[in-house]
């Protein structure tokens, strides 16, 4: 056999053994290819079953938006547990919230007592001060809406005098239970949320039933306890006062400490709303007679 035609032989068995492999690899290849294809068809077949079923899914943005709004609304309104609690960090995170929400509330407190609920643990503190009724007010707040889980167990409020005239201040005692857990977060995690500034509408201690309080202008309007109706239409009431002044009023219209609220024609009487004590009574005035 010539040298020539022995090396043509070799070539030859060489590209067929590569063409026989790289067929097989083809194959398998386009075998890897379909399986990923079909796995590809699969899994966007679910996603698209999820979108149908929480059409939400479509838009990623407002899912991540969402997310983050609920994170922020859990992280303002959750409670927290410390890892710890000392008359050290509880009189320090009081002072804390005086310092920034009531600087004119002064307080001194001591640890009574320690305690377990369902294996958390806590202490309890008395917290004795004054201040005026809307610092103590927002102390109290501040504590039940803050992000560390203190309770509230008792208030006892007190108003402050000197000689017999109010200082408008309270004298408070407030028991409270901070709870901890070694499984909780420790107690630097902790911080002052920025809460609204909520008002006191009025001054618990200040009686709002009361005896009569001079006014002069009230005093200018017509005494519905010295006046005489002497005489009634279905829309209007003559009345005359102590000194013989006539007086024509319709319903709605202003008396001392009050105005008149209805004119009952078959009755021939009218009915004021008068509030001289800190609350709102009946005065009925029948025809020719005095009030009732």
């Amino acid at each position: 056999m010539s040298f020539a035609l022995r090396n043509s032989l070799i070539l030859a068995v060489l590209l067929a053994l590569v063409i026989i492999g790289f067929t097989l690899m083809n194959s398998k290849s386009v075998k890897r290819l379909k399986e990923i294809e079909a796995s590809y068809n699969m899994n966007n077949q679910q996603l698209e079953n999820l979108k149908r079923e929480n059409p939400d899914l479509k838009d990623k943005e407002e899912i991540i938006r969402s997310l983050a709004e609920l994170r922020e609304k859990v992280k303002e309104e959750s409670k927290i547990i410390s890892r710890e609690n000392t008359p050290t960090l509880t009189f320090q995170y009081l002072l804390d919230i005086c310092d920034r929400f009531c600087p004119d509330l002064t307080f001194d407190f001591q640890l009574t007592r320690s305690g377990v609920v369902d294996d958390v643990k806590f202490n309890s503190y008395t917290v004795n001060g004054k201040a005026p009724v809307q610092s103590v007010y927002t102390f109290i707040y501040q504590i039940e809406n803050q992000i560390l889980l203190y309770t509230i167990e008792s208030i006892k409020l007190e108003e402050e005098l000197v000689e017999g005239i109010s200082t408008k201040n309270v004298i408070f005692t407030i028991v409270l239970n901070a709870y901890f857990s070694s499984e909780a977060q420790t107690f630097k995690d902790a911080y002052l949320r920025n809460l609204p500034q909520k008002n006191i509408n009025y001054d618990p201690l200040f009686s709002r039933i009361h005896a009569p309080i001079p006014d002069e202008e009230q005093d200018k309007k017509l005494d519905t306890h010295t006046c005489t109706l002497i005489g009634l239409t279905p829309e209007k009431a003559f009345l005359k006062d102590a000194q013989g002044k006539i007086h024509i009023l319709e319903q709605g219209d202003k008396v001392a400490y009050g105005y008149l609220h209805t004119i009952n024609w078959e009755e021939q009487s009218i009915l004021f709303k008068i509030n001289e004590i800190g609350i709102t009574q009946d005065q009925k005035v029948i025809m020719n007679e005095k009030d009732e």
